[in-house]
């Protein structure tokens, strides 16, 4: 496994955000929960707001930040399962 994992939801062709597997497995455990706390927290908001009062962009702002946010702790969730094998 390389020392540095690129993140599934770079651009194509960018990797910026990476994984540095050699972290300690609390470490990637504890970044993975916060990205899942942070999406849950952003869905928790959406569920309290009505469809009358919310704006298209602002409904499809909290889902794109969500599901970045899901894909990150997925993928450093990863990382830990290669490690455990």
């Amino acid at each position: 496994m390389p020392h540095y994992l690129p993140q599934t939801d770079n651009p194509v062709g960018s990797d910026v955000l990476l994984i540095d597997t050699r972290a300690s497995v609390s470490a990637l455990l504890c970044c993975a929960e916060q990205r899942f706390q942070a999406a849950k927290n952003l869905l928790r908001s959406l569920s309290h707001l009505s469809a009358a009062s919310s704006a298209q962009q602002e409904l499809n702002a909290v889902c794109e930040a969500t599901a970045l946010l899901l894909q990150e702790g997925c993928d450093v969730l990863g990382v830990v399962v290669l490690r455990s094998d």
